[in-house]
């Protein structure tokens, strides 16, 4: 099951929550109990990526293999 980003739309706490795709309509908050929670954008997480930096290339995450950056 993959995780989720979510943000209570009462109480405004951010949690993250794993659940089915069919189980996402029925979240609840963790602080609060409410049911309007919103689902929001995640961004993509590569294990050994750097953040927050323009200087990222391929080849820092896969350890410069031949094909990285050849595209």
């Amino acid at each position: 099951m993959p995780f989720f980003d979510f943000k209570c739309e009462e109480c405004g706490h951010e949690f993250v929550k794993r659940v089915s795709n069919e189980e996402k309509s029925s979240v609840k908050c963790p602080q609060c109990g409410n049911t309007k929670v919103k689902q929001l954008l995640s961004p993509f997480f590569a294990p050994g990526s750097r953040s927050g930096g323009n200087n990222f290339t391929p080849s820092d995450a896969c350890g410069g293999c031949g094909v990285a950056g050849t595209g």
